[in-house]
């Protein structure tokens, strides 16, 4: 991506095999500003808690970021970095497509933490992201 004096870079890496995902290893960011979007969960716009659905859940904890990155003036193509944390592994099919659906190309650097638990006790998922814009 490049935008005026925004240059964001995804140099190939060698030596310790190719992703094991739609992710790039290495993103790399000069000019512009970098927003830091907190952790985002499955909640509604009433900040209740959706389904106990995982894909369901992953589904609006994505939409719930995008949603945070427009406040910020920046879209999806802005996000260098997300990182996503779940409490089982059962997410990670529903994840993967999600973010392939979010970042067809371009994709930004990425991580995935199975964990014992969130804040919310009925969250199954939380995301955040890095986005570099203009």
């Amino acid at each position: 991506m490049t935008d005026t004096n925004l240059v964001v870079d995804r140099p190939e890496v060698t030596g310790f095999g190719a992703p094991v995902a739609a992710y790039s290893s290495v993103v790399g960011v000069r000019g512009g500003r970098i927003l830091f979007i907190a952790g985002k969960g499955p909640v509604d716009e009433n900040g209740k808690t959706i389904s106990d659905d995982i894909e369901s859940q992953v589904r609006q904890a994505m939409k719930n970021m995008k949603a945070a990155l427009e406040v910020a003036g920046a879209g999806m193509e802005h996000v260098v970095k997300v990182n996503a944390y779940f409490t089982t592994k059962d997410a990670i099919p529903s994840w993967k497509q999600v973010r392939l659906e979010n970042f067809p190309s371009d994709f930004p650097a990425a991580t995935a933490v199975i964990v014992a638990g969130l804040a919310i006790d009925d969250w199954q998922v939380e995301i955040e992201a890095y986005a570099a814009v203009p």
